[in-house]
């Protein structure tokens, strides 16, 4: 399996995973509610990989949230360009509240090769100094069979079914710095570790199908620093994801940089890197957006 397609997918699941923190930040320091924000993010990778975000964050009844999100990311490197895609929809009680409920519905993938289907609890608990994040998550993963490579009557689909689990501590002090600690931990219910063990599912599913596999987490670790002073909005983050397929550790560092252009309109800056346990080198990748608000 390939290692760049590794790097290249954490990165662009990477937009939401690090969302919870920049969100937990807006909280905190906005007394008079939250507005309405639409945003557009692109970047891309020194591997070749280019990722687009549209992300809809809607203020509802009583204070509750809308969520809506779409995302492509397309590969280019080597000889086996892929092209992901997910969809995701959310709702959340007011986010300000000591308690703030939520359910998300979640789709990624390539459509014959591997997609999930994630449904995903959220509670959120909202302290004076602290926030506790718990969203335990169900998802099912159906694996395309390669019919052309069979050169036999295809096969049905394989599906695994995942349940996993992720929890967030974040502390806000009384000045402009913010700290988060998160951990997930996933289970699966087939021995998906095989699929870069034994070399007799290579005749089963296509390259893009076990590429897209090795992605799959096992669990991870993260931890952010966020620094908040008039409009300007910074953000630094580390994450380690090991993979349940390969067994390898992924290890990405983060600085993202927000600030207003004016009343309605705020400007979003990310650069960072990615490294494999065992990589000699690490693969740059950067992105900028626009969020609007009402």
């Amino acid at each position: 399996m390939r290692a760049d397609y590794i790097l290249q997918q954490w990165h662009f699941v990477l937009q939401h995973l690090l969302g919870v923190a920049l969100v937990g930040v807006s909280i905190a320091v906005q007394a008079d509610g939250l507005p309405s924000t639409l945003s557009f993010e692109s970047g891309g990778d020194a591997l070749g990989s280019r990722d687009y975000y549209l992300d809809l964050d809607y203020a509802f009844i009583k204070e509750s949230r809308l969520l809506a999100s779409i995302a492509r990311n397309h590969s280019t490197s080597q000889n086996n360009p892929i092209t992901t895609r997910s969809v995701f929809l959310g709702f959340r009680t007011d986010p300000l509240e000591r308690l703030s409920i939520g359910m998300d519905l979640e789709t990624w993938g390539k459509k014959d090769a591997l997609e999930t289907d994630t449904l995903r609890a959220v509670m959120d608990v909202n302290l004076q100094h602290w926030q506790f994040s718990l969203r335990p998550q169900w998802r099912t993963l159906t694996f395309s069979t390669d019919c052309v490579r069979t050169r036999r009557r295809c096969q049905s689909d394989a599906e695994v079914n995942s349940t996993g689990t992720a929890f967030d501590v974040s502390y806000y002090t009384d000045g402009p710095w913010s700290f988060s600690l998160g951990f997930a931990r996933h289970q699966y219910d087939k021995n998906i570790e095989s699929l870069a063990s034994e070399p007799r599912w290579q005749f089963l599913f296509s390259a893009a199908t076990l590429d897209l596999s090795s992605g799959l987490e096992d669990r991870r670790r993260s931890a952010t620093v966020s620094w908040f002073g008039g409009n300007a909005l910074w953000n630094f983050s580390w994450l380690k994801s090991v993979s349940r397929v390969t067994g390898g550790a992924s290890f990405v560092q983060t600085l993202r940089f927000s600030t207003n252009l004016d009343e309605q309109w705020r400007l979003r800056l990310r650069v960072g890197s990615q490294t494999l346990q065992k990589g000699r080198d690490s693969v740059w990748f950067a992105g900028t957006g626009l969020t609007y608000s009402w």
